[in-house]
């Protein structure tokens, strides 16, 4: 069993904890951390509050190997991030002249003079090296307590983001080792969280690693799976077994592998293709329904020509031509969820059980030998399948 890094990450600022406001620099940070093998356990936003922060900080710092605060560098009085983590340390709030200089030079180069209260900002905590930020003036902070990792960074995303980038990730990879965390959502359609459950419970609580989560959202069921490996291959090796087990349990009812939303996408100038596709696929899914299979490969061809890229909508076209005894049109579906997912087991097995339809043994016996090397409990399946 693989142990990873835990990490924290702190909001500070009162205006996070309005209803309209979202921390969006936890989400990103998350990602970041987990790319590098460090799993983020607890996020908390704290606003404006000397004692709640303190509080927050010194607990933070006690439970978890990594401690990152977001906010609160500025130059005004409810900037507090500077004062509390020093205080929460028990260490001292210097004055650096080489950072006070450095922002006085800032306000120089836009032609106007520095405000005083601006001097607070060069406030560094006792023994912590300075993280520049050339797009603020709020310079950020690293520095190890008793063995975690401490970092405070500014608030505002084009600040953070360069200096998480540029100055912390290669710090906090070498704390991480070779650890790596990998996650993946597969979206359930027309079934409940308790029916989802009842199926697959019995594949997923045999893994230790990867772990499954199963939430309700909105219209659909989301089922994330997060796996940690020695590499990032090896982790998605793990998450390939188990979703494959997974699809095999579902079927049709999942219309996501890999967290693709059916919902309206805010991906730029591919949204409109991505509702398309995901109208069409549901039409697909109902004519299945209806037994009406040949209607139902015409929609999801529709929906994967839309989407050339979108594995579930290749893997469900498959099954929907295997039905309608379109075997060689099914096996050329299939041959493309390979090329776009080399490791997904389930292709293997519906491709071989397609061959085998054909009474081409030949080519049914090399699938199963490729899936007996991605996944030897399914190919056991297989065979057994095939031989009665």
């Amino acid at each position: 069993m693989f142990e990873s890094l835990s990490a924290e990450i702190i909001a500070i600022g009162s205006e996070l904890l309005a209803p309209d406001r979202t921390d969006t620099n936890s989400l990103w940070l998350t990602e970041q951390l987990n790319r590098l093998g460090i799993e983020v356990k607890l996020k908390t936003i704290v606003g404006d509050d000397d004692a709640r922060l303190e509080e927050t900080i010194r607990d933070a710092v006690r439970r978890s190997k990594v401690v990152i605060t977001t906010g609160g560098l500025g130059p005004t009085e409810d900037d507090i991030t500077r004062k509390i983590t020093a205080r929460a340390l028990g260490r001292r709030l210097l004055l650096d002249e080489v950072v006070l200089a450095e922002i006085r030079q800032r306000f120089q180069s836009f032609g106007v003079t520095m405000p005083e209260r601006n001097s607070r900002q060069a406030m560094v905590i006792e023994d912590a090296e300075v993280l520049p930020n050339p797009n603020g003036t709020a310079p950020g902070m690293f520095l190890d307590h008793q063995g975690t990792a401490i970092v405070l960074l500014p608030g505002p995303p084009r600040e953070l983001k360069p200096m998480f980038e540029n100055h912390v990730a290669s710090k906090l990879a070498g704390r991480a080792g070779s650890l790596r965390v990998v996650r993946r959502m597969m979206r359930v359609a027309g079934m409940g969280e308790s029916a989802v459950d009842e199926k697959i419970a019995p594949v997923y609580s045999q893994y230790d690693n990867p772990v499954t989560t199963i939430l309700f959202n909105k219209s659909e069921i989301e089922i994330h799976l997060t796996a940690r490996g020695r590499t990032e291959a090896e982790a998605n090796e793990l998450l390939d077994r188990l979703s494959g087990q997974i699809e095999e349990r579902l079927g049709n009812a999942i219309f996501s592998f890999a967290g693709e939303t059916g919902q309206a996408y805010t991906i730029g100038f591919q949204e409109r293709n991505e509702i398309r596709s995901y109208a069409y696929k549901n039409l697909g899914n109902a004519y299945n329904g209806l037994k009406k299979y040949d209607e139902a490969a015409n929609a999801l061809k529709k929906s994967s020509e839309i989407e050339p890229t979108n594995v579930s909508a290749h893997f469900n076209l498959g099954l929907t031509l295997y039905n309608a005894g379109r075997y060689s049109e099914a096996i050329d579906s299939y041959k493309q969820v390979i090329k776009l997912r080399p490791n997904l087991p389930q292709a293997y097995f519906n491709l071989a059980l397609t061959y085998y339809a054909i009474n081409d043994k030949t080519q049914a016996m090399a699938q199963y030998e490729t899936l007996k090397g991605i996944n030897p409990e399914m190919a056991k399946q297989l065979y057994d399948q095939i031989k009665h």
